[in-house]
């Protein structure tokens, strides 16, 4: 019996391998199958996952390209501005620098709200500032005699120091001494509402030229990214500068910068204290 089993046994054995490898074999070519599917799917899934990175480098530069272009056009705004000047032409100035206001203050908020940072932009925006804000509005004091043109040039010189030695310094939520775009504010404000009156002017901007060169610090506006009024404030603004006159345009914007200069932590530093203890906390 045991030699018929054995025998039997062996058979069922030799019997059952060739039924159990075409079933191993059929597994094998399944397995092969799905590494052939899983090898073609790898690429496209690496494919895909390039465009999704591809499109978020391409929207990171597009908007970097927009903040450059609004940069730009500060800059060409501030040029015309001391064209306008040299052609005696300062009500056309004027409006060009407050333009700039506002722009300057959309490209700081496009700049923190996307983490924006190339060495590029920063190089643009700063010399877009430094002629706008500094050439342009020091302009408006005009060239008539020495003692306008010594006072535009130490005009010039307070920006550019605020500019070079205040920008980096001081608090991560403050400002180090008053900033220019709301000195240049000031100025082509006035200078609208007083039709361009040299002596008003000139005690205006040693108001302004003893403010930026201030050690004191003032909050971060950041009109674009904290409370509602302040936004409706900046609307405020643009709906001024399209619809309404310019004498209560330049007065709009006279209250606005004055306000921030007079009162910068009533009015102005309320949600950056807030931000500040928050993080503290």
């Amino acid at each position: 019996m045991s030699g018929p089993q054995a025998s039997c046994w062996a058979q069922g054995t030799s019997a059952c391998a060739p039924v159990a490898s075409p079933v191993v074999e059929e597994e094998d070519r399944i397995g092969c199958a799905n590494a052939e599917c899983l090898g073609l799917h790898d690429p496209c899934t690496s494919f895909f996952l390039t465009n999704d990175q591809s499109c978020l480098q391409m929207n990171e530069f597009s908007w970097k390209d927009v903040t450059n272009a609004l940069s730009l056009a500060n800059l060409i705004l501030g040029l015309f501005s001391i064209f306008c000047s040299f052609c005696k032409r300062c009500h056309c100035a004027s409006w060009m620098l407050l333009i700039s206001f506002l722009l300057d203050m959309a490209v700081g908020a496009i700049t923190r709200h996307l983490s924006l940072c190339s060495k590029s932009g920063v190089e643009l925006n700063d010399l877009a500032v430094y002629t706008t804000f500094g050439l342009a509005s020091a302009m408006l004091l005009g060239v008539d005699g020495p003692l306008s043109g010594f006072l535009g040039i130490i005009y010039v010189l307070a920006a550019t120091f605020r500019l070079c030695f205040y920008s980096t310094a001081g608090a991560q939520l403050t400002y180090k001494g008053l900033p220019c775009r709301y000195a240049s504010c000031v100025l082509a404000s006035t200078s609208l509402l007083t039709k361009g009156n040299t002596f008003i002017l000139s005690c205006m901007a040693s108001l302004m030229i003893l403010f930026m060169m201030d050690q004191s610090y003032y909050p971060h506006d950041e009109i674009l990214e904290s409370e509602n009024w302040k936004k409706m404030v900046y609307l405020g603004g643009i709906i001024m500068l399209l619809l309404s006159p310019f004498s209560l345009t330049a007065f709009y914007c006279l209250l606005w910068s004055l306000s921030y200069i007079f009162f910068p932590d009533a009015l102005w530093g309320k949600a950056a204290c807030l931000r500040l203890q928050c993080r503290e906390n």
